[in-house]
């Protein structure tokens, strides 16, 4: 009985190292992932030396060691999860709820990207039922504020396109061809004569009423040469019936004979 007690415990305590060591890869491997540079590499062992204590049950110090990890200025919204989620055991909820709302900020703005939802797949519970209504609120607010920024950015467009279809286009220059009088400034300006100071001022002539030219129907004289003319058209009328006449006589002589 007593070696069966015996045997138990050194299952009990290897299947426990075996699950510290898996914790201690999983959390190596999220910090590899989401730190892969070297100046870095302190705030992610502060980050995975908190995760460690806080599954080990360590409350307090797990707050500790994130507490340091955030005063060194990082930016990793896991951090505030786990400090919180310490919080939440130690009995702190105020200052819980404060490193929840945090961390979901810092999360939503999508500053790195950081493996969130695998390190959290281990806290289940109340807890975690606490952490996701902050994540799910940031989110919110984060579409709400893309949408604003998106109405202002078209009302903003809406407004300059008026100011944009006034502007006017600029205006071009095009060179002047050598001797050619009708572009403009070509010519040269010729300077107005000015009488000399005390002369008479020389008084224009009328110009002389202009003839009308012949056969201008518009002259002083289209009446008279309209009237002569239907005189002729009479005259060479009664000739060619005279001529008519003449001709009947003839013919009717010719008749008889």
């Amino acid at each position: 009985m007593a070696g069966w007690s015996v045997g138990g415990l050194r299952g009990f305590v290897l299947a426990r190292g075996v699950a510290i060591a898996a914790v201690g890869i999983a959390v190596a491997m999220d910090v590899r992932a989401a730190v892969p540079t070297i100046e870095s590499l302190p705030l992610a062992a502060t980050y995975g030396n908190g995760v460690h204590s806080y599954f080990a049950g360590d409350y307090s110090r797990t707050y500790e060691d994130l507490s340091q990890a955030i005063e060194a200025g990082t930016t990793d919204p896991r951090v505030w999860y786990f400090r919180g989620l310490a919080a939440l055991k130690l009995g702190r909820l105020d200052e819980a709820e404060a490193d929840f709302a945090a961390g979901a900020a810092r999360e939503a703005d999508g500053v790195g990207t950081w493996p969130v939802g695998r390190s959290l797949e281990r806290v289940q519970g109340c807890d975690r039922l606490k952490l996701e209504r902050h994540r799910v609120r940031a989110r919110v607010a984060s579409v709400v504020e893309s949408h604003r920024r998106n109405e202002l950015r078209y009302l903003d467009r809406e407004r300059a396109e008026p100011e944009v279809l006034r502007s006017r286009r600029p205006t071009t220059v095009r060179p002047q061809a050598e001797g050619n009088p009708f572009e403009e400034g070509g010519a040269e300006a010729v300077p107005a004569t000015e009488p000399a100071a005390g002369a008479p001022a020389e008084e224009m002539p009328e110009p002389a009423a202009e003839a009308p030219a012949a056969g201008d129907a518009f002259g002083a004289d289209a009446g008279a040469a309209g009237a002569a003319k239907g005189e002729q058209n009479e005259e060479l009328a009664a000739e060619r019936e005279d001529v008519a006449g003449q001709r009947d006589q003839q013919a009717e002589r010719e008749a008889v004979e």
